[in-house]
This record gives structure tokens, C-alpha cells and sequence, in this order.
């Protein structure tokens, strides 16, 4: 008796997996904009912060948050 190798076909994707992606792709870029906009908070002069309307201590605060952080 010879011994045949099967090759099987992949099963279809699941239902659930065509709207993941588009989920952790979001989220992916949601974090990367938070960061990105926390370490530039982080640089502002106090002048700069003026013209926002943010205090010292209201960007060390926000600043100091992780990117996962609302």
C-alpha cells in the first residue's frame, strides 16, 4: 500500500474575519495618531499652549497618557 499524500483545500474564511481587519487596522491607526499627537504636545512652548487654551499641567497630563488611553 502506498502512502498518498492529501492536500486539502483551505476552508473559506470565516464570516467574522472580512470585518475584523477593517476593525484592528482602525484602531491600529487611531493609536499611532495618539502617540504621534502626544509627543508633540509634549514639545509645545508655554506661548503655544496659550494660544490653545492648555496649561502646563493639562499637557503633562495628556501627554503622559499611553496610546491606548482615550
Amino acid at each position: 500500500m502506498q502512502n498518498a499524500l492529501r492536500f486539502s483545500l483551505p476552508a473559506a474564511e470565516p464570516p467574522w474575519a472580512t470585518h475584523l481587519w477593517p476593525s484592528v487596522v482602525s484602531t491600529l491607526t487611531l493609536w499611532r495618531q495618539r502617540s504621534r499627537s502626544r509627543r508633540q504636545l509634549a514639545l509645545l512652548d508655554d506661548r503655544t499652549l496659550a494660544d490653545v487654551g492648555i496649561s502646563r499641567a493639562e499637557q503633562w497630563q495628556e501627554s503622559r497618557k499611553r496610546f491606548w488611553q482615550a
